[in-house]
């Protein structure tokens, strides 16, 4: 018996042994779940005649791309974008230029990772069942539904890292030595050209990619096929870096921006801790699978349970009368799953604020005993040396927990150390965890039906239908009140009122941002930044004579839209240091409280008449 034949037998358990009908059902059910998400999208509605937070930038782009054929920054994105442009662009053409047409270019890219993940899946193991409903979980999660509803690169950079997964797989599934360095090879050559999508994807051939050749290291030549594969990357990568900081009105992105204190080091512990919590609370329809194991648990687990939560109460007592307790209830990190929570009215004789401070801190403390729980849970079995009961029928396609950690494990640390630039000079956004959302699915089904039982509890599924319900409904209220600030501009402009006279930057969730932005970039044709070193002389070190008022979310206005010289200021709440106009206010809909929702048109007191 030859090398490739030997060191076949060592991972042959890897592969799932489905016959054809079971290949044909478990294509099926991946399929039902894209075109849940075809579904999901369509009722969301993302119509609407201007873009979605970062997306003005992607958009400006794509649309030059279909015109010129050419990549043109402008002064926003640190992201490369690579293929998404082209693919972008194709829409355009096909369908003319408009936001919608390159949004709806995110669909079939939505419907792709979703299917994977499914594949995915099944191939660590996950009965056809829990695969299922886990990539329903990742597909209809808040965040993965509203990023996909736009023109952002988080999908996908998504989908290029769930490539470079499933590649990882056949490679370790294959059966001959010459076949798991194809996939290898494969993997690699993909995940550096799909990374340019968005550079972080590039950790799938520079840390799965070799650390899944270590796993494979007793096959022939797998070991020098690590280094060369990883040293390829490198190369890949470097020019990729290159050609992208020569590009006019590019923007490079600094790991360490300036020096490091102590008090840095500490925002940065907080921001880490939050971001595992916000993490938990988007795999909570898989994780609160676990609460009802709450009182199985041992007396001194339950003691220690109870600990752990006064601990927290007490903490959160102690951030409450400091008035610093907001930002340590969920969802923890800003700001696109904020963008669809429900608003509270007050209730019981509670104001507003106080009614949706208890729902963010009872999702909290759900979330904190679904999470304990689990912990509590495996420490004892493993106290009690108890095996792991395996599924009915499935003890022939359970995955090693060492091949699966020698594939995601590295990943997941360098993707997570990757976290710590934003966690020290600003703030961790909750869309970064969408790398590690996969991940986090896996290893909770995969625990869960190997050590408690093959079938998610009822608790999942109602989890993840009132997580879906939200995901649709706030979706949808964002892109109504898009719907609303296009018919609110187009009634100042229809009265005279030139664009650059009016700022919507006032208006929350990215979306004042998207529109002022766009604007910016339509006159000066790029956002006026410091970064921008090409062309040189690009920034302009301009002093606005206006300020940002008080209440509203951003203050970038002041230096990098020089453009916009505002009259008119549109907001979602009047606020008391703008004066009053003529306009009335324009009522819209929405699918969560508050129903009926208002944009009003103010201006800038020194302007009133």
């Amino acid at each position: 018996m030859n090398q490739g034949t030997s060191s076949t037998e060592t991972v042959t358990d890897t592969s799932v042994p489905v016959d054809n009908n079971g290949t044909r059902r478990s294509n099926r059910n991946g399929m039902w779940c894209a075109l849940a998400i075809v579904a999901a999208v369509c009722a969301v509605y993302p119509i609407a005649n201007m873009p979605f937070v970062d997306d003005f930038s992607y958009t400006k782009t794509a649309f030059e791309f279909a015109r010129t054929g050419h990549m043109v920054y402008n002064g926003w994105t640190t992201a490369m974008l690579g293929w998404m442009i082209p693919w972008g662009a194709l829409f355009v053409k096909i369908f003319g230029f408009s936001f919608n047409a390159v949004r709806f270019s995110m669909l079939p890219i939505a419907m792709a990772t979703v299917y994977l993940f499914h594949q995915i899946l099944l191939r660590f193991g996950i009965s056809s069942r829990n695969a299922a409903f886990g990539a329903l979980t990742l597909g209809l999660s808040p965040l993965f539904l509203l990023l996909a509803s736009s023109y952002m690169s988080d999908v996908p950079g998504l989908l290029v890292i769930l490539i470079c997964i499933y590649m990882c797989q056949r490679a370790v599934a294959a059966r001959t030595d010459r076949a798991a360095l194809l996939w290898l090879v494969f993997a690699m050559l993909v995940n550096v050209a799909g990374g340019t999508v968005r550079q972080i994807a590039w950790l799938g051939a520079l840390v799965m990619v070799p650390s899944t050749a270590w796993l494979l290291r007793q096959r022939r030549g797998m070991k020098a096929a690590g280094v060369l594969l990883w040293i390829f990357t490198l190369i890949g990568v470097l020019a990729c870096m290159h050609w992208f900081k020569a590009q006019p009105y590019s923007l490079p992105d600094f790991v360490l921006l300036r020096p490091i204190h102590a008090r840095m080091l500490f925002h940065l512990s907080a921001q880490l801790t939050k971001a595992l919590l916000c993490l938990l609370l988007i795999t909570f329809p898989v994780l609160v699978a676990w609460l009802p194991i709450a009182r199985q648990l041992s007396v001194k687990a339950r003691l220690r349970l109870v600990g752990v939560l006064a601990v927290y109460v007490a903490f959160a007592i102690a951030l409450h009368l400091k008035g610093d307790l907001i930002p340590w209830v969920a969802p923890w990190l800003t700001f696109f799953l904020e963008m669809v929570l429900p608003v509270l009215p007050g209730a019981f004789g509670m104001t507003a604020a106080t009614t949706n401070f208890l729902m963010a801190l009872g999702i909290s403390l759900l979330v904190l005993v679904s999470a304990i729980t689990l912990v509590e849970r495996l420490t004892q079995l493993k106290q009690l040396g108890k095996a792991a009961p395996k599924p009915r029928g499935f003890s022939m396609q359970t995955k090693s927990w060492r091949q699966l950690a020698w594939i995601l494990g590295p990943f997941f640390f360098s993707y997570f150390l990757l976290l710590v630039p934003s966690g020290i000079y600003d703030h961790i956004q909750d869309k970064y965890l969408l790398g590690l959302f996969p991940v986090a699915i896996i290893v909770l089904l995969k625990l869960y039906q190997e050590r408690v039982t093959p079938r998610l509890s009822v608790f999942s599924l109602i989890t993840l239908v009132v997580f879906t319900f939200c995901a649709v409904c706030g979706s949808h209220d964002i892109f109504a009140e898009s719907r609303a600030l296009v018919r609110t501009i187009g009634t100042l402009r229809a009265s005279g009122v030139p664009r650059a006279s009016i700022v919507t930057i006032c208006i929350p969730n990215g979306i004042g941002l998207a529109s002022d932005g766009w604007a910016q970039i339509e006159m000066d044709g790029y956002i006026n930044d410091p970064r921008v070193k090409v062309p040189a002389g690009a920034y302009n070190p301009h002093v606005p004579d206006w300020k940002t008022p008080t209440g509203c979310q951003y203050s970038w206005h002041m230096t990098s839209t020089p453009a916009l010289v505002p009259r008119y200021i549109v907001v979602s709440v009047p606020l008391s240091d703008l004066g009053p106009t003529k306009y009335p206010p324009l009522w819209y809909g929405a699918w969560l409280p508050p129903f009926h929702r208002a944009l009003y048109v103010q201006q800038l007191k020194e302007t009133s008449n």
